[in-house]
Protein backbone atom coordinates (compact mmCIF):
# COMPACT_ATOMS: atom_id res chain seq x y z
CA UNK A 1 0.00 0.00 0.00
CA UNK A 2 2.14 2.78 -1.12
CA UNK A 3 0.05 6.24 0.30
CA UNK A 4 2.95 8.86 0.83
CA UNK A 5 2.40 11.40 -1.75
CA UNK A 6 -1.23 11.43 -0.41
CA UNK A 7 -2.63 13.97 1.82
CA UNK A 8 -4.44 12.76 5.22
CA UNK A 9 -7.71 13.11 3.22
CA UNK A 10 -6.22 11.04 0.76
CA UNK A 11 -5.24 8.42 3.23
CA UNK A 12 -8.50 8.55 5.07
CA UNK A 13 -10.03 7.69 1.61
CA UNK A 14 -7.75 4.93 0.35
CA UNK A 15 -8.13 2.96 4.09
CA UNK A 16 -12.20 3.38 3.34
CA UNK A 17 -12.09 1.81 0.19
CA UNK A 18 -9.11 -1.42 0.87
CA UNK A 19 -10.86 -2.06 4.37
CA UNK A 20 -15.03 -1.60 3.24
CA UNK A 21 -15.88 0.75 6.17
CA UNK A 22 -15.27 4.46 7.53
CA UNK A 23 -12.13 5.84 8.47
CA UNK A 24 -11.50 8.81 10.79
CA UNK A 25 -8.23 9.70 11.66
CA UNK A 26 -7.62 11.47 14.90
CA UNK A 27 -4.55 13.57 16.47
CA UNK A 28 -4.28 12.52 20.79
CA UNK A 29 -6.30 14.95 21.63
CA UNK A 30 -9.31 13.34 19.48
CA UNK A 31 -9.57 16.20 16.90
CA UNK A 32 -10.17 14.99 13.93
CA UNK A 33 -7.55 15.45 10.98
CA UNK A 34 -9.14 13.67 8.29
CA UNK A 35 -12.20 11.26 7.58
CA UNK A 36 -12.90 9.08 4.32
CA UNK A 37 -15.92 10.66 1.99
CA UNK A 38 -19.70 10.27 3.02
CA UNK A 39 -20.36 7.47 1.80
CA UNK A 40 -22.02 6.00 4.70
CA UNK A 41 -23.83 8.21 7.94
CA UNK A 42 -22.85 5.05 10.14
CA UNK A 43 -24.19 6.41 13.53
CA UNK A 44 -24.22 9.81 15.70
CA UNK A 45 -20.83 9.10 17.02
CA UNK A 46 -19.18 9.87 13.44
CA UNK A 47 -21.89 12.25 12.44
CA UNK A 48 -20.92 13.96 15.60
CA UNK A 49 -17.32 13.92 15.53
CA UNK A 50 -16.82 14.92 11.49
CA UNK A 51 -19.53 17.72 11.74
CA UNK A 52 -17.88 19.57 14.93
CA UNK A 53 -14.48 18.64 14.36
CA UNK A 54 -13.99 16.75 17.51
CA UNK A 55 -15.46 13.68 19.45
CA UNK A 56 -18.26 14.61 21.09
CA UNK A 57 -17.68 14.79 25.08
CA UNK A 58 -20.30 11.79 25.58
CA UNK A 59 -18.59 9.76 23.54
CA UNK A 60 -15.11 10.43 24.39
CA UNK A 61 -16.57 9.29 28.21
CA UNK A 62 -17.47 6.16 27.18
CA UNK A 63 -14.41 5.29 25.68
CA UNK A 64 -12.82 6.96 28.67
CA UNK A 65 -14.82 4.63 30.72
CA UNK A 66 -13.88 1.74 28.86
CA UNK A 67 -10.31 2.11 29.21
CA UNK A 68 -9.81 2.75 25.17
CA UNK A 69 -7.73 5.64 25.59
CA UNK A 70 -5.44 4.24 28.42
CA UNK A 71 -5.07 0.60 26.08
CA UNK A 72 -3.92 2.90 23.27
CA UNK A 73 -1.49 4.71 25.40
CA UNK A 74 -0.14 0.99 26.21
CA UNK A 75 -0.78 -0.71 23.45
CA UNK A 76 0.45 -1.04 19.20
CA UNK A 77 -2.17 -4.09 17.93
CA UNK A 78 -5.40 -3.23 16.49
CA UNK A 79 -8.14 -2.51 19.08
CA UNK A 80 -12.46 -3.91 18.84
CA UNK A 81 -14.37 -1.88 21.08
CA UNK A 82 -17.45 -2.50 21.25
CA UNK A 83 -20.03 0.09 23.40
CA UNK A 84 -22.92 -1.95 23.42
CA UNK A 85 -24.49 1.90 22.47
CA UNK A 86 -26.84 1.87 19.53
CA UNK A 87 -25.17 5.45 18.75
CA UNK A 88 -21.97 4.17 18.59
CA UNK A 89 -21.45 0.73 16.19
CA UNK A 90 -18.21 -1.38 16.99
CA UNK A 91 -14.93 0.27 15.90
CA UNK A 92 -11.53 -1.11 15.28
CA UNK A 93 -9.04 1.43 16.30
CA UNK A 94 -4.99 1.32 16.70
CA UNK A 95 -2.83 4.46 17.91
CA UNK A 96 0.07 5.93 16.26
CA UNK A 97 3.29 7.05 17.20
CA UNK A 98 6.31 9.04 16.18
CA UNK A 99 9.50 7.85 18.01
CA UNK A 100 7.24 6.04 20.44
CA UNK A 101 5.43 9.17 21.69
CA UNK A 102 1.24 9.24 20.59
CA UNK A 103 0.48 11.80 17.99
CA UNK A 104 -2.99 10.22 17.00
CA UNK A 105 -5.59 7.59 16.51
CA UNK A 106 -7.00 5.45 13.02
CA UNK A 107 -10.44 4.72 13.82
CA UNK A 108 -12.82 1.89 11.60
CA UNK A 109 -16.69 2.07 12.10
CA UNK A 110 -17.71 -1.39 11.36
CA UNK A 111 -20.80 -3.80 10.65
CA UNK A 112 -19.10 -6.86 12.57
CA UNK A 113 -16.09 -8.49 13.89
CA UNK A 114 -12.47 -7.52 12.48
CA UNK A 115 -11.26 -9.78 10.18
CA UNK A 116 -7.45 -10.48 9.83
CA UNK A 117 -7.26 -8.75 6.63
CA UNK A 118 -8.36 -5.86 8.04
CA UNK A 119 -6.42 -5.58 11.00
CA UNK A 120 -3.19 -6.10 8.42
CA UNK A 121 -4.07 -3.28 6.14
CA UNK A 122 -4.87 -1.19 9.39
CA UNK A 123 -0.93 -1.80 10.98
CA UNK A 124 0.43 -1.64 7.89
CA UNK A 125 -1.22 2.10 7.78
CA UNK A 126 0.31 3.25 10.68
CA UNK A 127 3.90 4.36 9.52
CA UNK A 128 2.07 6.10 6.50
CA UNK A 129 -0.37 8.28 9.26
CA UNK A 130 2.57 9.13 11.43
CA UNK A 131 4.31 10.69 8.62
CA UNK A 132 1.67 12.72 7.22
CA UNK A 133 0.69 14.11 10.99
CA UNK A 134 4.07 14.96 11.41
CA UNK A 135 3.86 16.64 7.92
CA UNK A 136 1.00 17.99 8.38
CA UNK A 137 2.11 19.14 11.78
CA UNK A 138 5.29 20.88 10.58
CA UNK A 139 3.09 22.63 7.62
CA UNK A 140 0.36 23.77 10.14
CA UNK A 141 3.35 24.66 13.12
CA UNK A 142 5.21 27.14 10.14
CA UNK A 143 1.40 28.82 9.21
CA UNK A 144 1.32 29.30 13.26
CA UNK A 145 3.83 31.27 13.62
CA UNK A 146 3.60 33.39 10.67
CA UNK A 147 0.02 34.05 11.87
CA UNK A 148 1.09 34.29 15.12
CA UNK A 149 3.67 36.89 13.66
CA UNK A 150 1.10 39.23 11.81
CA UNK A 151 -1.02 39.37 15.21
CA UNK A 152 1.62 40.48 16.97
CA UNK A 153 2.56 43.21 14.51
CA UNK A 154 -1.35 43.67 14.31
CA UNK A 155 -1.98 44.42 17.95
CA UNK A 156 1.41 46.45 18.44
CA UNK A 157 0.15 49.44 16.58
CA UNK A 158 2.17 51.68 14.58
CA UNK A 159 3.34 51.20 10.84
CA UNK A 160 4.61 47.11 11.66
CA UNK A 161 0.47 47.01 12.57
CA UNK A 162 -0.75 48.99 9.36
CA UNK A 163 1.72 46.12 7.29
CA UNK A 164 0.23 43.46 8.38
CA UNK A 165 -3.17 44.19 7.87
CA UNK A 166 -2.22 45.22 4.28
CA UNK A 167 -0.45 41.56 4.00
CA UNK A 168 -3.70 39.88 5.71
CA UNK A 169 -6.06 42.95 3.71
CA UNK A 170 -8.10 43.55 6.36
CA UNK A 171 -9.67 46.86 6.03
CA UNK A 172 -10.62 48.88 9.32
CA UNK A 173 -12.41 49.76 11.24
CA UNK A 174 -10.81 46.91 13.37
CA UNK A 175 -11.68 45.57 17.29
CA UNK A 176 -9.37 43.60 19.38
CA UNK A 177 -10.68 40.69 21.21
CA UNK A 178 -8.84 38.77 23.82
CA UNK A 179 -9.78 35.41 25.12
CA UNK A 180 -8.48 33.70 28.17
CA UNK A 181 -8.83 31.30 31.31
CA UNK A 182 -10.06 32.36 34.92
CA UNK A 183 -8.79 28.95 35.71
CA UNK A 184 -6.14 26.30 34.03
CA UNK A 185 -5.02 26.52 30.36
CA UNK A 186 -6.80 27.15 27.12
CA UNK A 187 -8.80 24.39 25.47
CA UNK A 188 -6.63 22.68 22.58
CA UNK A 189 -7.89 23.71 19.45
CA UNK A 190 -9.48 27.18 20.34
CA UNK A 191 -8.25 29.11 17.97
CA UNK A 192 -8.85 26.85 15.32
CA UNK A 193 -12.29 26.82 16.57
CA UNK A 194 -12.74 30.99 16.56
CA UNK A 195 -11.01 31.00 13.38
CA UNK A 196 -13.62 28.33 11.55
CA UNK A 197 -16.76 29.99 13.23
CA UNK A 198 -15.66 33.50 11.97
CA UNK A 199 -14.91 32.10 8.45
CA UNK A 200 -18.01 30.75 8.27
CA UNK A 201 -19.97 33.72 9.14
CA UNK A 202 -17.71 35.16 6.52
CA UNK A 203 -16.17 37.34 9.03
CA UNK A 204 -12.52 39.13 8.16
CA UNK A 205 -10.47 38.31 11.14
CA UNK A 206 -6.84 36.95 12.25
CA UNK A 207 -6.35 34.80 15.77
CA UNK A 208 -3.55 33.70 17.18
CA UNK A 209 -2.32 32.68 20.81
CA UNK A 210 0.39 34.65 22.04
CA UNK A 211 1.50 32.91 25.91
CA UNK A 212 -1.96 32.22 27.48
CA UNK A 213 -3.85 34.67 25.68
CA UNK A 214 -5.53 34.29 22.04
CA UNK A 215 -5.84 37.38 20.53
CA UNK A 216 -8.08 37.92 17.51
CA UNK A 217 -8.43 41.34 15.43
CA UNK A 218 -11.70 41.55 13.82
CA UNK A 219 -12.96 43.65 11.19
CA UNK A 220 -16.02 45.00 12.60
CA UNK A 221 -17.01 47.55 15.78
CA UNK A 222 -17.26 46.98 19.16
CA UNK A 223 -20.62 46.09 19.22
CA UNK A 224 -20.74 43.30 16.36
CA UNK A 225 -17.25 42.02 17.76
CA UNK A 226 -19.39 41.33 21.48
CA UNK A 227 -21.98 39.52 19.66
CA UNK A 228 -19.84 37.28 17.87
CA UNK A 229 -18.05 36.74 20.86
CA UNK A 230 -20.76 36.10 22.92
CA UNK A 231 -22.50 33.49 20.65
CA UNK A 232 -18.72 31.86 20.30
CA UNK A 233 -19.08 31.66 23.50
CA UNK A 234 -21.79 29.75 24.07
CA UNK A 235 -20.63 26.83 21.34
CA UNK A 236 -17.22 26.23 23.25
CA UNK A 237 -15.91 23.77 25.15
CA UNK A 238 -15.48 24.71 28.71
CA UNK A 239 -16.72 28.22 28.29
CA UNK A 240 -17.64 28.19 32.17
CA UNK A 241 -13.62 28.87 32.22
CA UNK A 242 -13.42 31.09 29.44
CA UNK A 243 -13.19 34.99 29.61
CA UNK A 244 -13.33 37.35 26.90
CA UNK A 245 -12.47 40.76 26.43
CA UNK A 246 -13.54 42.95 23.69
CA UNK A 247 -11.52 46.24 23.58
CA UNK A 248 -12.56 49.79 21.58
CA UNK A 249 -12.81 49.96 18.27
CA UNK A 250 -10.04 51.93 15.88
CA UNK A 251 -10.25 53.01 12.58
CA UNK A 252 -6.99 52.09 11.06
CA UNK A 253 -4.48 49.43 12.16
CA UNK A 254 -2.13 51.66 13.50
CA UNK A 255 -3.92 52.70 16.30
CA UNK A 256 -5.08 48.45 16.98
CA UNK A 257 -2.64 48.89 20.57
CA UNK A 258 -5.59 50.78 21.49
CA UNK A 259 -7.81 48.21 21.41
CA UNK A 260 -5.44 45.80 22.70
CA UNK A 261 -4.41 47.49 25.36
CA UNK A 262 -8.15 47.69 26.84
CA UNK A 263 -8.51 43.97 26.65
CA UNK A 264 -5.21 43.00 28.02
CA UNK A 265 -6.93 45.50 31.44
CA UNK A 266 -10.36 43.94 30.72
CA UNK A 267 -9.34 40.36 31.24
CA UNK A 268 -7.27 41.13 33.98
CA UNK A 269 -9.80 42.34 35.81
CA UNK A 270 -12.36 39.06 34.64
CA UNK A 271 -9.49 36.80 35.71
CA UNK A 272 -9.11 38.96 39.11
CA UNK A 273 -12.44 38.54 39.85
CA UNK A 274 -13.05 34.65 38.21
CA UNK A 275 -15.74 35.75 36.24
CA UNK A 276 -15.60 33.30 33.68
CA UNK A 277 -18.12 32.07 30.51
CA UNK A 278 -18.07 36.16 30.28
CA UNK A 279 -17.79 38.88 27.56
CA UNK A 280 -16.94 42.52 28.47
CA UNK A 281 -15.31 45.41 27.68
CA UNK A 282 -13.83 48.54 29.20
CA UNK A 283 -17.32 50.15 30.55
CA UNK A 284 -18.40 46.72 32.08
CA UNK A 285 -15.64 46.67 34.10
CA UNK A 286 -13.91 50.32 34.72
CA UNK A 287 -14.04 50.18 38.19
CA UNK A 288 -12.11 46.83 38.75
CA UNK A 289 -9.72 48.11 36.12
CA UNK A 290 -9.20 51.28 37.82
CA UNK A 291 -8.58 49.19 40.89
CA UNK A 292 -6.11 46.58 39.99
CA UNK A 293 -4.32 49.33 38.42
CA UNK A 294 -3.91 50.99 42.19
CA UNK A 295 -3.38 48.13 43.84
CA UNK A 296 0.44 47.73 43.54
CA UNK A 297 0.39 50.74 45.20
CA UNK A 298 -2.04 50.43 47.74
CA UNK A 299 -0.42 47.13 49.38
CA UNK A 300 3.05 48.45 49.76
CA UNK A 301 1.23 51.10 52.42
CA UNK A 302 0.32 48.38 54.73
CA UNK A 303 -1.07 50.80 57.70
CA UNK A 304 -1.23 54.19 55.74
CA UNK A 305 -3.93 53.35 54.04
CA UNK A 306 -7.33 53.52 55.54
CA UNK A 307 -8.37 50.17 55.35
CA UNK A 308 -5.04 49.78 57.01
CA UNK A 309 -5.42 51.43 59.97
CA UNK A 310 -9.07 50.30 60.84
CA UNK A 311 -7.78 46.97 60.42
CA UNK A 312 -4.85 47.65 62.91
CA UNK A 313 -7.13 48.88 65.03
CA UNK A 314 -9.46 46.09 65.09
CA UNK A 315 -6.75 43.87 65.47
CA UNK A 316 -4.97 45.37 68.63
CA UNK A 317 -8.55 46.19 70.90
CA UNK A 318 -10.75 43.66 69.20
CA UNK A 319 -13.60 46.57 67.64
CA UNK A 320 -15.80 46.52 64.93
CA UNK A 321 -14.67 49.71 62.81
CA UNK A 322 -13.54 47.48 59.33
CA UNK A 323 -17.66 46.09 58.98
CA UNK A 324 -19.08 49.61 60.73
CA UNK A 325 -16.86 51.29 57.47
CA UNK A 326 -17.94 48.52 55.34
CA UNK A 327 -21.65 48.87 55.67
CA UNK A 328 -21.54 52.44 56.25
CA UNK A 329 -20.09 52.60 52.57
CA UNK A 330 -22.68 49.47 51.19
CA UNK A 331 -25.56 51.55 52.47
CA UNK A 332 -24.27 54.75 50.64
CA UNK A 333 -23.85 56.30 54.12
CA UNK A 334 -27.17 55.98 55.47
CA UNK A 335 -26.94 55.77 59.30
CA UNK A 336 -30.37 53.60 59.88
CA UNK A 337 -29.22 51.24 56.95
CA UNK A 338 -26.22 50.51 58.41
CA UNK A 339 -27.21 50.30 62.03
CA UNK A 340 -29.75 48.08 60.85
CA UNK A 341 -27.51 45.70 58.57
CA UNK A 342 -24.75 45.46 61.55
CA UNK A 343 -27.76 44.61 64.15
CA UNK A 344 -26.98 47.68 66.25
CA UNK A 345 -28.19 51.02 67.36
CA UNK A 346 -27.70 54.12 65.32
CA UNK A 347 -25.95 55.71 68.22
CA UNK A 348 -23.55 53.01 68.06
CA UNK A 349 -22.67 53.44 64.50
CA UNK A 350 -22.26 56.57 65.42
CA UNK A 351 -19.56 55.84 67.79
CA UNK A 352 -17.73 53.52 65.90
CA UNK A 353 -17.48 56.11 63.25
CA UNK A 354 -16.08 58.97 65.37
CA UNK A 355 -13.90 56.50 67.05
CA UNK A 356 -13.04 55.73 63.01
CA UNK A 357 -12.03 59.11 62.88
CA UNK A 358 -10.41 60.15 66.05
CA UNK A 359 -8.06 56.64 66.83
CA UNK A 360 -7.43 56.25 63.42
CA UNK A 361 -7.50 59.08 61.20
CA UNK A 362 -10.04 58.02 58.86
CA UNK A 363 -13.04 60.16 58.46
CA UNK A 364 -15.88 59.18 56.10
CA UNK A 365 -17.15 62.00 56.10
CA UNK A 366 -14.25 62.95 53.69
CA UNK A 367 -14.96 61.84 49.84
CA UNK A 368 -10.94 61.35 49.15
CA UNK A 369 -11.25 58.44 52.35
CA UNK A 370 -14.47 56.93 51.14
CA UNK A 371 -13.39 56.34 47.25
CA UNK A 372 -10.01 55.04 48.50
CA UNK A 373 -11.95 52.33 51.04
CA UNK A 374 -14.15 51.34 48.40
CA UNK A 375 -11.38 50.82 45.95
CA UNK A 376 -10.35 48.52 48.79
CA UNK A 377 -13.02 47.17 49.61
CA UNK A 378 -13.59 45.67 46.40
CA UNK A 379 -10.11 44.56 45.72
CA UNK A 380 -10.40 42.36 48.72
CA UNK A 381 -13.61 41.32 47.29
Amino acid sequence: MDLRDDDLFSVAGSLAELLGAPVTIEDENSTVLAYSGGEQAVDEARIGTILGRQVPSRFRQLLSDAGVFDRLHRESDPIYVDLEDPAITPRLVIAVRENDHPVGSIWVALAGTPTPTQESILRSAVSVVAERIASERDRVDSTRRRQSQRVQALIGGGEPAFRAADDLRLAGPLTVVAVGTVAGPLPAGLVASLSLYLDTLAVDAVAAQLSETIYLVIATDETNARRLSADFLTRARGREFLAVAVGRTVKSASESHLSRSDTDHVLGALRHGRSGGTVAGMRDTLASVLALHVADIIDGLGDATPLGSLERHDSQHGSDLVATAKAFLEHGGDVANSSAALHVHPNTLRNRLRRGKEMCGVDLTDADTRLILMLQFKLAR
